[in-house]
This record gives structure tokens, sequence and C-alpha cells, in this order.
């Protein structure tokens, strides 16, 4: 069961189900994000819960059409999302890959001994 921004159970979102690991750092990447006071609304609980749950690294117009199809991607285009990427770079929970001549992908961050500073 996913976990809601509020901290409450939810039902399962229909982005993707999770696995029981992918759930566990995904509530961990909430964690830290309501620990530094930032404000998780359901854009970016939806973007963050994608990022955790796909079964694959997705590009920035991946990541936007799967907002509109869930339905919290209201409004929400490219600029939105690469600036909410970059937040959750800094915060260490989203990291990009990119090869040469490649559009930028993105995933979850690996696990980390420490937590990088915002």
């Amino acid at each position: 069961m996913a976990i809601a921004p509020n901290g409450r159970n939810a039902a399962p979102s229909p982005l993707s189900p999770a696995a029981p690991s992918s759930a566990c750092r995904l509530q961990d990447a909430v964690d830290q994000i309501e620990a530094r006071g930032i404000r998780l609304n359901p854009q970016r609980y939806a973007l963050l819960e994608y990022i955790y749950t796909a079964d694959r690294l997705s590009t920035v117009e991946q990541l936007v059409r799967e907002l509109h199809v869930s339905g919290h991607g209201r409004g929400a285009g490219a600029t939105a999302v690469y600036s909410q990427l970059r937040v959750f770079e800094r915060m260490g929970l989203v990291r990009e890959s990119k090869r040469d001549g490649e559009v930028p992908c993105y995933g979850p961050a690996l696990a980390r001994s420490s937590r990088p500073a915002v």
C-alpha cells in the first residue's frame, strides 16, 4: 500500500505497484523531504513515487507523460519536472544518468551512507 504525502496509508497508485523494497526507499525519501520542511504536494509525491517504483530510468518527457496519465500532472510541463528533479538531486534522492549524446534519464539514487547538504 502506498504512503500518502500526509503520512497515512493510501490506496495503491495507478502509476506502478511498488515492490516492498521500493516502498521502503520511497518512504525514506518522503521522510527526508518532510524533515527538510519541503511541502510534498500531490504532484511532487506522484513524481517521486513513479521514479522509485518504475522498472527503468525515465526521461523528463516520460515523467511528464506519466504525471498527466496519472491525473497528477495538470499544468505540469517539462520545466516544472526539471525543477523538482533538481531539488531531489540536491537532496540525494534522485540521480541523473546521461551518456554522450543521449537524453538524460532519471532514477532513484543508490543507497548512500550520508545525506548530502541542500
